[in-house]
């Protein structure tokens, strides 16, 4: 990720990708866990991931 519009739209995807999941884990909660609160977790940790790499 050395080039800077190259990492700018990976984080923004990942960005995105990360919010939308986590909405559909909100929306979809209806008697408990779902499995698109796994996938909110790991959108959220690989967002970090790269917001701190970069």
């Amino acid at each position: 990720m050395e080039d800077r519009r190259t990492a700018g739209a990976v984080l923004g995807l990942a960005g995105c990708n990360a919010a939308l999941t986590m909405a559909t884990a909100v929306v979809t909660w209806d008697d408990g866990p779902t499995p698109w609160v796994a996938a909110a977790a790991t959108s959220a940790l690989v967002f970090l991931v790269l917001l701190r790499k970069r």
